[in-house]
């Protein structure tokens, strides 16, 4: 190992510009009136970002009668619907439904969702409750089953020291446990990597959490040139950690209501193995745990569990 390696990059000011990100949980305890069907545990969050998507156009938008094109709505830059929904954004909020195997529930029992609010989502948290609200009366599912609210808990994830403390991996690697699929995504399709590396994972996690603090949070008060070759030099760190992938690319079926058709969505399972001083990305690689990676974040894709050693 060269003397860089062993050299920690000095990321100070990056860390920094992360100081104000804020994540705000929000866990809805459900009780069904009706069966709900929801299918498996991979395509539960796209369900329930479908269904909160109608709920919040019926709600938020001043054209919801009508067949109106977002894109060509003069109302959009003060739209709550389109800035939350709507636009191409990375979108500040994360659908997190419960894992548990479970593709029907029947009136009577408990059904719970976990949304994640980053930076400014935080501060309209009344609306997203009122939105979920909306998707019981309205219904959910392949079938339209509907619940009601049974109990709101909220819970900030970040407390005011970040996840930036004098906290590290161990120096031999970590593991990265993908809970929902991972795609990446290049043109129109994803790629199945069949070894991930740690860079390319890192890049993905990165320009993530950089895009939402930028976008919601106070990251946009912060010097970018300054931060950017803070991030090369984690790069070129992360390009000496050795990476196994043990994973499978599958596929799933989604309807969108914007484009009225069926589309296929996958990425990959399972587990990936890292070996080397993965220390320095400790911090970001917890964030993750939060805000997820790659493409579909919002609907629950790319969640996954950081193993240390």
């Amino acid at each position: 190992m060269n003397q860089q390696s062993k050299t920690q990059p000095e990321t100070g000011y990056l860390k920094e510009s992360l100081s104000g990100f804020r994540a705000l949980k929000v866990e809805f305890t459900l009780l069904p009136t009706d069966r709900i069907h929801l299918g498996p545990d991979e395509v539960k969050g796209d369900r329930w970002r479908g269904g909160f998507g109608e709920a919040l156009r019926s709600m938020a938008c001043l054209h919801r009668w009508e067949k109106t094109d977002c894109s060509e709505c003069n109302e959009s830059a003060d739209c709550f619907y389109h800035r939350y929904f709507f636009s191409d954004m990375p979108h500040p909020y994360v659908m997190l439904p419960e894992l548990d195997g479970r593709r029907v529930y029947d009136p009577g029992e408990v059904m719970v969702i976990e949304m994640v609010l980053i930076g400014e989502a935080a501060g309209h948290a009344d609306k997203f409750v009122m939105t979920v609200e909306e998707v019981g009366k309205r219904g959910i599912g392949g079938r339209r089953g509907r619940f009601r609210v049974k109990s709101v808990v909220a819970k900030d994830l970040i407390d005011d020291s970040g996840f930036f403390k004098e906290e590290s991996l161990n120096a031999g690697g970590c593991v990265i446990e993908l809970l929902t699929p991972l795609k990446i995504k290049e043109g129109a399709s994803g790629l199945n990597y069949r070894n991930l590396s740690f860079e390319t994972f890192f890049r993905l996690l990165i320009k993530r959490i950089i895009n939402l603090n930028n976008l919601y949070c106070n990251g946009r008060g912060f010097d970018k040139e300054r931060i950017e070759p803070e991030k090369q030099d984690l790069f070129r760190l992360a390009r000496e950690i050795e990476a196994k992938t043990y994973t499978e690319w599958r596929d799933f079926k989604r309807f969108s209501s914007r484009q009225h058709k069926s589309l296929k969505i996958g990425g990959q399972l399972g587990i990936i193995m890292y070996n080397g001083d993965t220390g320095p990305f400790y911090p970001y690689l917890k964030l993750g745990e939060i805000v997820g990676v790659g493409q579909h974040t919002t609907s629950g894709f790319g969640r996954y569990r950081l193993i240390t050693a």
